[in-house]
């Protein structure tokens, strides 16, 4: 079993992560503590579709705006993704990972890729701006900050859609599906360069 922390303090956000990997054992319950609920939501979909453990604790200057959060949540995540996979495992991973997810009228699909180089390919079409006092357009903010501190290639697109509720769960639930795919373990190193990243 593996065992990662994150420390993340800013003077806007102060965020404490913790990642366990264990090929054996997986599920255990996640501790998410974040006050702003619909991120929490999407993130514990996230988790629950990715297989993965992870602890989050935050605070923050909520009462500004949610942007400090939400962009230094994906920070934190996409930071102790990146560490978080054993050397001695890492150049073995499956490295490309798909997945449709369907919920009601909305068909969402996320591919990513493994490889030691950050790029977001984000196609997602809405009406509506908010979700409660959410402004959905910091979800875009998301992405990009894991995307760049995880060094995992992303492309995210809502295939069609309406319920703005539905779209960013079949995203998020889809987003960790391709993540637990991508995470499997192969006998051999899937490039031809022998390395990863």
């Amino acid at each position: 079993m593996y065992l990662y922390e994150f420390f993340r303090k800013t003077l806007e956000t102060y965020i404490c992560s913790q990642i366990y990997l264990n090929y054996e054992i997986i599920l255990k319950k996640n501790i998410i503590n974040i006050d702003i609920s619909y991120l929490k939501h999407m993130i514990d979909q996230f988790l629950l579709n990715s297989w993965i453990n992870l602890n989050l604790n935050s605070i923050g200057d909520l009462e500004i705006d949610y942007h400090h959060m939400v962009e230094d949540l994906g920070i934190s995540i996409g930071k102790i993704f990146n560490f978080f996979l054993p050397k001695n495992k890492k150049f073995y991973l499956n490295r490309y990972g798909s997945s449709y997810v369907p919920l009601d009228e909305s068909l969402s699909r996320v591919v990513l890729d493994i490889c030691g180089r950050s790029y977001l390919s984000y196609n997602v079409f809405y009406y509506n701006m908010y979700i409660k006092n959410f402004n959905i357009n910091l979800f875009y903010d998301f992405f990009l900050s894991f995307t760049n501190n995880s060094l995992i290639t992303i492309y995210i697109d809502n295939i069609i859609g309406f319920n703005i509720h539905h779209i960013f769960e079949t995203i998020f639930k889809s987003f960790g599906l391709s993540l637990r795919i991508s995470l499997k373990l192969n006998r051999n190193i899937n490039t031809s360069k022998k390395i990863i990243f």
